[in-house]
C-alpha cells in the first residue's frame, strides 16, 4: 500500500483523474487565455516577407515546396534549378515530413510568404491544448492548465512560434502522441492507439529527436510491461498495450528504414553520417565549460526562473515515479531525456543555433503540470490533517470556513488544485516579463538575438529591393538567372524574393557583359576598386546601395548613361499591417532619386546634373549641401549647413585625420534607426572605416536574466567608401538600431580594418570612440 499521503486522486469514468466543476472550469480559462496569447504571437508578421537570420530556413522550406511541386519530385531541393533536379541534390539531414507538409499547403494555397509559416503557426496554436489535455489527462485539470500556461510564456517557445522548421513540428505531433498513449492506457479504447501511433509517426517524419522519444518510451513500456512485477505499477490492458507497442515499434521501424532507403538511393547515407559526426562535434570540453559559455543564450531562452523550476521538477518527477509508481509521471522524465540527447550529443550545432535547446520547453511544461499536482496533492493533505484535527478536538470552536457556524469538514471543491496553480502563474508571470521583450528581439534579428557579438542585418531594404526588382529582369525564371556577387550575403530568403528565379551566389565581377538575368551587387560589403570597375565598364541601376547590372535590359551594358539612382521611402506601418506584415520594419517605396543620383556620379567620375527641386529631406538636405561645395557656393553651402546642423543631436568629436562626426538623428519606430552625420576631412586611408559598436551596461528593470555580455557590432558600412570621400563634404551613416534587453550604449570610432593605424579622437585623451546613443 502506498503511504495516504503520497496517493494520486481517483479517477472518473472516463478514467481522468477526478476533479471539480470548479477546478475544470478554471482551468479551461487559463488554457484558452495561453492558446489565445501563443497563436496571436506565433501569427504576428505571418503575412510579411521572410528577412535574414535563422528565420531565413523558412524560406528554404518554401522553395523546397515549390520545387517539388514544379518537379514533381519527392526529395527537398532548396535551390532553384533550370532542369528537374536529380536525386544527388536532395537534402538528406533530416526527415522529410516538414517539406511535404508546406508543399501541401502550397499546393492549396498558392505561392506565397505566409505559406513558410502557416503550418508552424498552426502547429504552435495547437500545442497548449495539447499540453492541456495531456496534462489533464495525468494528473489534473489545474496541471493541464499549467502545463499549458508554462508554455506559452518561455521566450524560446515565444521566439520561435512561426518558425517553420523542425522543433514546433516534432512538440506539437509527438505530444500528441503521448496524449494518445495515455488515454490508451486510461480508457484501452481503439481510438487513442491510432492517436498514439499518428502523433508519434508525424513526429518521427519531422525530425530525428522524435526516434529519440520514440525509442525511450518503447524501452520504457517494455519494462513496465514484461520485466517489472505487476505490483510495481498495477494493472495493465495488455492487450491493447502489445498491440500500441508492436505498432508504434513497427511505425519507428519502418520510417527509419524509408529514410535509410531514400539517402541511400541519393547517395546521401555518408553525408548524412558526416554532418552529425560534425554536430557533435567539441565533445572533448567539459560539459560545465560548455554550458558556461552558453549561459547568456540559455537565461535569454528560458530565464533562470524557469531553469531552477526544471531541475526542481526533474528531481520531484523522480520521486513520483519512485514513491506513487505511475508510469505517467516518467513521461516529462523521457521529454527531458530527449531534449538533453539532443543538446548535449550534437554540441557543436548548439553553439551555432540559440533554437537548439527548444525542446526543453516540452519538457518544462510537462514539468510544471507535475508540480502543480504534487503542490496540490501537498495541500489536499495538509487540508486533511486539519480536518482530522478540528474532528479530534470538539473544544477548538467552530473553524474560519465553516459553513452556517459549522464546523468545516472539507476544503472548497478544487480549493489545493487551484491554490496550488495560481502560486505558480506568480513566476509564470516573471518568466513574461522577460518573454515579451525577447519576441521582439528575435523578431528584430531573424532569430539570432546578439549572434556572438558578430554584425546583424534584417535584409530588410534589400528584400524589398529584390521584389521591386524581380518583375523588371527579362526572361523566365530557369533561362535567366540572377547572379550575385558575394557582398550580397545570400540567403534563402533572397532567392525566395526573387520569386523562384535561378540564383547563382557568390559569383565574382563580369569581366564582358553581366547574365541574362542581371548582377547584384551590396556596394556596403564590396572593396572600393571592385565598385569604380564596375560603374566604369556597366550601366548600374542602384537602389539605395543596392547596385544591379543588366536588370531590365540585356543589351544595356554600356556605362554611357551613367548610375541611376533610386532610394527607399520609408513610413511607419499601421497597426493592422504592424501586426499581419511587419512589425519590425517600416514600409517601404522605392522611387527614383535624382539627388542619389548626381552623388553616386560625382563621386564616380560621370557626369551629374543637380536636381532641378529644391531639398526636402534631411538627407536630400546633405546631398544639397555638398553639390554646393562642388559649384564653389561656399555662401549656400553654409546656409544648409547651418538647417542641418540644427536638426542633430550634436556630437562635435574630431578625429586627427580631419573627419568630424557632427551629430545624430535617431527616429524609434519599428524599425529605429541612428544616423551619424559625418564631414570628411579628406579620402581615408585605405583601411580606415566608420564603425558603430554596443554594450548593454545594465541588465532591464525586474528582468532575472543577465545582461549580454558581448560586444556587439551594429554600424554597416557606408554605401560610398571613406576612400572615396571627399574634403568637407557630408555623408551620413545609417544604422539600424535593434535594441537589446537593458541599457545599451552605443559608440562610434574610426577603425583600421586590417594592420593600419586608426584615427584618434583629438582633446578626448587619446580616445578612439565617442558615444552616439543610449537606450533602456
Amino acid at each position: 500500500m502506498l503511504p495516504p499521503r503520497l496517493a494520486p486522486h481517483p479517477t472518473d469514468l472516463r478514467g481522468l483523474p477526478a476533479a471539480s466543476r470548479r477546478e475544470a472550469r478554471a482551468a479551461l480559462a487559463v488554457t484558452a487565455l495561453a492558446t489565445a496569447w501563443f497563436a496571436l504571437a506565433a501569427a504576428w508578421e505571418m503575412f510579411g516577407p521572410v528577412l535574414a537570420g535563422h528565420y531565413a530556413s523558412s524560406a528554404s522550406v518554401g522553395i523546397i515546396a515549390e520545387n517539388m511541386l514544379r518537379w514533381k519530385i519527392p526529395g527537398p531541393v532548396w535551390e532553384y534549378t533550370a532542369s528537374r533536379p536529380a536525386p544527388g541534390m536532395y537534402y538528406c539531414h533530416h526527415p522529410w515530413g516538414i517539406f511535404w507538409t508546406t508543399a501541401a499547403f502550397m499546393k492549396v494555397l498558392g505561392r506565397h510568404d505566409v505559406v513558410c509559416r502557416l503550418p508552424a503557426v498552426l502547429l504552435s496554436a495547437a500545442t497548449p491544448p495539447l499540453l492541456y489535455a495531456l496534462g489533464r489527462s495525468i494528473y489534473r485539470p489545474a496541471a493541464g492548465a499549467a502545463a499549458a500556461a508554462a508554455f506559452v510564456v518561455l521566450p524560446i517557445t515565444l521566439s520561435f512560434a512561426n518558425f517553420n522548421a523542425l522543433e514546433v513540428p516534432v512538440m506539437a505531433w509527438t505530444l500528441l502522441g503521448l496524449f494518445g498513449y495515455v488515454r490508451l492506457l486510461q480508457t484501452s479504447r481503439r481510438r487513442y492507439l491510432a492517436v498514439s501511433a499518428l502523433g508519434l509517426a508525424l513526429g518521427m517524419h519531422a525530425d530525428w529527436p522524435a526516434f529519440v522519444l520514440t525509442g525511450g518510451l518503447l524501452a520504457f513500456g517494455a519494462i513496465r510491461a514484461y520485466l517489472l512485477p505487476r505490483r510495481v505499477f498495477g494493472p495493465l490492458p495488455e492487450r491493447r498495450y502489445a498491440a500500441w507497442w508492436v505498432l508504434t515499434a513497427s511505425i519507428a521501424a519502418l520510417t527509419a528504414a524509408l529514410y535509410l532507403a531514400l539517402f541511400q538511393q541519393a547517395g546521401k547515407l555518408g553525408d548524412l553520417l558526416t554532418s552529425y559526426g560534425l554536430r557533435s562535434s567539441g565533445n572533448a570540453e567539459p560539459l560545465s565549460k560548455v554550458l558556461e559559455s552558453r549561459r547568456y543564450w540559455l537565461e535569454l531562452s528560458f530565464t533562470p526562473i524557469a531553469i531552477a523550476a526544471g531541475k526542481l521538477a526533474a528531481i520531484v518527477c523522480a520521486a513520483r515515479l519512485a514513491l506513487l509508481r505511475r508510469e505517467h509521471d516518467a513521461l516529462p522524465l523521457l521529454y527531458l531525456a530527449t531534449a538533453t540527447v539532443q543538446y548535449v550529443v550534437f554540441r557543436q550545432g548548439a553553439d551555432i543555433h540559440i533554437f537548439w535547446p527548444h525542446y526543453f520547453a516540452a519538457y518544462f511544461s510537462l514539468a510544471a503540470a507535475a508540480l502543480v499536482d504534487t503542490g496540490a496533492l501537498l495541500l489536499e493533505r495538509a487540508a486533511a490533517a486539519r480536518r482530522a484535527a478540528r474532528i479530534a478536538t470538539p473544544s477548538a470552536g467552530p473553524a474560519l470556513d465553516a459553513p452556517s457556524g459549522g464546523p468545516a469538514l472539507a476544503t472548497p471543491p478544487g480549493g489545493p488544485a487551484l491554490a496550488a496553480l495560481a502560486l505558480w502563474l506568480v513566476p509564470l508571470a516573471a518568466i513574461l516579463r522577460d518573454g515579451i521583450p525577447a519576441l521582439r528581439y528575435a523578431r528584430e534579428t531573424g532569430g539570432r538575438f546578439n549572434e556572438r557579438g558578430h554584425l546583424i542585418d534584417s535584409d530588410g531594404a534589400k528584400t524589398a529591393f529584390l521584389r521591386w526588382l524581380a518583375p523588371r529582369l527579362p526572361g523566365t525564371p530557369t533561362d535567366a538567372p540572377v547572379a550575385m556577387h558575394e557582398s550580397m550575403k545570400a540567403t534563402w530568403a533572397q532567392v525566395w524574393a526573387l520569386g523562384g528565379r535561378v540564383v547563382a551566389p557568390n559569383r565574382p565581377p563580369p569581366k564582358e557583359a553581366p547574365p541574362r538575368g542581371a548582377y547584384l551587387v551590396d556596394a556596403r560589403f564590396m572593396l572600393d576598386r571592385d565598385q569604380a570597375s564596375l560603374a566604369q565598364r556597366f550601366a548600374v541601376t542602384a537602389v539605395g546601395p543596392f547596385w544591379a547590372l543588366g536588370a531590365g535590359d540585356g543589351a544595356r551594358t554600356s556605362s554611357a548613361s551613367g548610375i541611376e539612382a533610386f532610394s527607399f521611402r520609408e513610413r511607419e506601418p499601421g497597426l493592422l499591417a504592424w501586426y499581419l506584415v511587419s512589425g519590425t520594419e517600416p514600409e517601404r517605396e522605392i522611387v527614383p532619386d535624382p539627388f542619389l543620383t548626381w552623388e553616386l556620379r560625382t563621386h564616380f567620375g560621370q557626369p551629374a546634373e543637380p536636381p532641378a527641386a529644391p531639398p526636402e529631406t534631411l538627407e536630400q538636405k546633405r546631398i544639397a549641401h555638398n553639390m554646393a561645395l562642388a559649384a564653389g557656393d561656399g555662401a549656400r553651402a553654409a546656409a544648409i549647413f547651418g538647417e542641418i546642423s540644427a536638426a542633430l543631436a550634436p556630437i562635435g568629436a574630431r578625429f586627427d585625420d580631419g573627419t568630424e562626426l557632427l551629430g545624430t538623428t535617431f527616429h524609434e519606430g519599428a524599425r529605429s534607426l541612428l544616423t551619424i552625420f559625418v564631414r570628411a576631412g579628406g579620402p581615408a586611408a585605405s583601411d580606415v572605416a566608420l564603425a558603430v559598436r554596443s554594450r548593454v551596461v545594465e541588465r532591464a528593470p525586474l528582468s532575472t536574466t543577465m545582461a549580454d555580455p558581448v560586444v556587439r557590432e551594429v554600424g554597416l558600412p557606408t554605401a560610398i567608401s571613406p576612400q572615396r570621400w571627399r574634403a568637407g563634404f557630408l555623408y551620413a551613416d545609417p544604422v539600424p538600431i535593434r535594441k537589446r534587453p537593458g541599457t545599451e550604449v552605443f559608440w562610434a570610432s574610426l577603425t583600421a580594418r586590417e594592420r593600419g593605424r586608426a584615427p584618434k579622437l583629438v582633446d578626448r585623451g587619446g580616445a578612439s570612440e565617442v558615444e552616439v546613443l543610449r537606450l533602456r
